[in-house]
């Protein structure tokens, strides 16, 4: 409590919930055919309005000249929780671009020129799914499938007659508006064997179409393509690179026209860490985008002449993360680069080929980088296996050791704002005087999920054993969260060892009355239990469900534990939160509504991240927030520690 208090009353500024919730991020970098502009999309999170706002930008790559000039319609969501980027498409005068946006419930192509206002230039009865402009630079060509008004008259179909329960059906969410699917509420459907939810005839054929966007204005020249980045990426003359990965092992091919497959020898393209490659426009040259150990990443040039690489630059954080595109464009003599490592938020810069010198563009979150004094420090470490970790330290700045510490497990890349699904505030726990441990999910086979369990818990001791051994943290205040798969092991944790003190959770976890309610013939759900979790039905695998399932010994579960999960997954833990709180464990679980796998509304995810902060605090530090406002929660809490959880109402 004195070690956190003394925290709290640092000089220096502390990070808090709503910084980490409003941070921007950037998307969408483009370069312009002339060279001399980097358009990109700044999303901004706003909990007050409790809305993410997109703004189309452009700058300068020499720097300065930077302004915002297009609103970038209202935030659009995947299934997942992300949010859905898109790249603008340029003009080929370089005074222009095109972006798709959604207004008024419609998606449509915009187009901005410069001294002028974005305009919508392209609608259609049927949102616009993805666009490209024609060689002829005057038309765009665009895919459409079904209108909104065919969706809303089969929902309205469906509502009236009564929703026939097949595959695709989720029982275990409200049948009528169910959920928001691509910034649209709707009458959602499953696609695959996972929880991919799609509305209403979203599998109908795609239509193309083209419009004119400028006309005769247009000039005659084709419009230059941006050179794509990715593990399949292909050049202006059809040359083709690739990685594959085979048996373990990593390398690049490259298929030229009128030349024999070419194998790439040099070791940058064995790396078992290459993440994408690139094309540099001449077709002459490939980029490699190579992660490191830590949170940097290198990118090399090699000029297809078998001759080792040029290594350009080690950028600040790896632009590729699992669940972004590439936050890089590739231009005539440089990179334009959206980049972020662990305390260190998006910002905007231009690599050179020539010096692999680095250029600050843009730094949408200037205020926010100048309160960061926490340091990420990248660990790595073995187990007795030989089996490898990696991961990030986030040290307080403001205390001193040994720290109770908090561990999120699955990865770490870019801005550590708050791990997968952003709902551990690490840097504002940090500044609390409480360290965060990032680790990094270990690779290998696996021929079940609870052997990649196992491993995770093992690596996470041997973390937790390295520290404490060290001086830095305390063994007994040592707390552990995380989202989907960091949520599986999290669980699993505190089901198999009794080291950590409290615990948060943020996704479902799977129930022998889940399998009954998604395992209809055709759902494909049995076979993606049986190959990745190595389970059968619970009739004929009772023990393996036995094994798998928390509610098999919720009773034995004695680590206060938070749960605060999306409303599309809540249901799949009710039995597991009743039996907790019928067996009087420190349990709670908080239901957001309107929220698909990762929370996507700012005034939900600032709720996650404030009550997670005061979780961890009053757990691993006996610390409560004076705040009049908490007190009813921290009665609650207390009581919880006082082993009187189970609440029955007045008689």
């Amino acid at each position: 409590m004195v070690m956190l208090a003394a925290a709290m009353a640092a000089a220096t500024p502390l990070v808090t919930v709503e910084d980490i919730v409003a941070t921007r991020d950037i998307s969408g970098v483009t370069i312009s055919p002339d060279g001399r502009w980097a358009a990109y999309r700044v999303s901004e999170p706003s909990v007050a309005e409790n809305r993410v706002a997109l703004g189309w930008h452009i700058v300068g790559v020499n720097g300065g000249d930077h302004r915002r000039v297009a609103d970038g319609g209202a935030a659009r969501f995947s299934f997942a929780g992300t949010l859905i980027e898109n790249a603008p498409i340029w003009d080929a005068d370089s005074k222009g671009f095109h972006f798709l946006a959604m207004q008024d419930g419609a998606v449509g192509v915009w187009s901005w020129r410069m001294g002028g206002k974005a305009r919508l230039a392209i609608s259609d009865p049927a949102d616009i799914v993805d666009f490209r402009m024609a060689d002829d630079g005057r038309r765009i060509i665009y895919h459409v499938g079904a209108t909104r008004a065919q969706i809303a008259a089969a929902e309205k179909r469906a509502y009236d007659e009564g929703v026939l329960v097949d595959p695709t059906v989720d029982v275990m969410q409200p049948f009528a508006g169910g959920a928001i699917v691509d910034g649209k509420r709707v009458m959602q459907r499953l696609r695959g064997g996972w929880f991919e939810r799609v509305r209403l005839l979203a599998d109908t054929p795609p239509t193309e179409k083209s419009a004119m966007v400028w006309g005769s204005a247009q000039p005659d020249s084709p419009v230059p393509q941006t050179s794509a980045i990715g593990q399949h990426v292909v050049a202006g003359d059809s040359a083709e690179a690739r990685i594959v990965r085979d048996g373990g092992k990593t390398r690049v091919d490259v298929l030229q026209p009128g030349h024999p497959p070419l194998e790439c020898a040099i070791a940058a393209c064995a790396s078992p860490r290459l993440r994408a490659l690139g094309w540099r426009p001449d077709g002459k040259a490939l980029l490699l985008f190579e992660a490191s150990p830590g949170s940097e990443e290198t990118i090399s040039l090699w000029r297809l002449n078998g001759e080792a690489p040029e290594r350009l630059a080690v950028t600040d954080g790896a632009p590729f993360s699992p669940f972004n595109p590439d936050r890089c464009a590739i231009g005539p003599a440089f990179l334009v680069c959206a980049e972020a490592s662990g305390v260190s938020p998006p910002r905007l810069v231009r690599v050179d080929y020539s010096s692999g010198a680095r250029k600050l563009l843009v730094d949408p979150n200037a205020d926010l980088r100048r309160k960061i004094a926490t340091k990420a420090t990248p660990m790595s470490w073995s187990i007795a296996s030989g089996q490898k970790f990696s991961g990030f330290l986030l040290r307080p700045a403001h205390a001193a050791p040994p720290f109770p510490l908090v561990i999120q497990y699955y990865h770490c890349d870019g801005f550590l704002k708050g791990g997968v699904g952003d709902e551990i505030p690490m840097l504002p726990l940090a500044d609390s005087g409480i360290a965060v441990l990032c680790i990094r999910k270990a690779q290998g086979k696996f021929s079940n999920a609870e052997e990649e369990y196992d491993l995770a818990l093992s690596g996470i001791s041997a973390a937790i054993d390295t520290l404490a051994a060290d001086g830095i943290v305390d063994p007994r205040h040592v707390g552990i969260g995380g989202l989907s798969f960091g949520s599986q092991v999290a669980l699993w944790a505190i089901r198999k060892s009794d080291r950590f003190a409290a615990a948060t959770l943020s996704s479902a976890q799977f129930e022998p009355h889940f399998y009954w309610a998604t395992a209809l013939p055709g759902s494909g759900m049995p076979d993606t239990l049986a190959n990745r979790w190595g389970l059968g039905d619970p009739d004929t695998d009772p023990e393996g469900w036995n094994r798998l399932s928390a509610t098999s010994d919720a009773a034995g579960l004695d680590t206060p534990l938070l749960m605060q999960l999306p409303e599309a997954e809540a249901r799949l833990v009710i039995e597991f939160h009743t039996r907790l709180k019928r067996a009087g464990k420190p349990a709670e679980l908080f239901v957001f509504a309107d929220e698909p796998h990762i929370k996507t509304q700012p005034v939900h995810q600032f709720a996650v991240n404030a009550r997670n902060l005061d979780w961890y605090r009053f757990w691993l530090a006996d610390f409560e927030d004076p705040n009049p406002q908490k007190q009813d929660r921290y009665a609650r809490w207390r009581e919880l520690r006082a082993g009187h959880p189970l609440q029955r109402p007045a008689p």
